[in-house]
């Protein structure tokens, strides 16, 4: 029996949109969902203890962010960091709690980025082997 939802969150419009739809199936199927950032130590230059802070920092607040925007929902919303890569964060997460889906949005904070690297959602449809539900942004 799976036990929860994970989405992916960055502060993203589209991540947002993730967030509203995972309260939307966690209310159908009864479960939990589990709000997630994920980030990756690749330093570039300077201290690796900065760096690290600073991660922490952003992640920290887009969770708190993200609690936010659950805030009254019908079911019981967790935050969570993971420090890996944010694809096999959420899968590794979706695994640790047996999830029923992941959810995240079609595009992420940095396109760009997305676009030299592979975005979040095409890296989880290659990564998992549960189902991956990527929320558009409304029109």
């Amino acid at each position: 029996m799976s036990s929860g939802i994970v989405v992916g969150y960055d502060g993203s419009d589209c991540a947002k949109e993730a967030v509203r739809v995972a309260i939307e199936v966690g209310k159908a199927y009864g479960e939990n969902v589990v709000i997630a950032f994920g980030y990756d130590l690749n330093p570039v230059g300077g201290e690796l203890h900065d760096y690290h802070s600073a991660l922490k920092e952003l992640a920290t607040k887009r969770l708190t962010e993200a609690t936010a925007l659950a805030a009254g929902a019908e079911v019981d919303v967790e935050a969570v960091i993971v420090e890996r890569a944010p694809a096999t964060a959420l899968v590794e997460l979706a695994d640790e709690r047996d999830a029923r889906v992941i959810v995240v949005g079609t595009r992420g904070e940095s396109p760009i980025r997305g676009a030299l690297l592979g975005s979040t959602p095409h890296k989880l449809l290659h990564l998992s082997h549960r189902p991956v539900l990527v929320v558009p942004l409304p029109e």
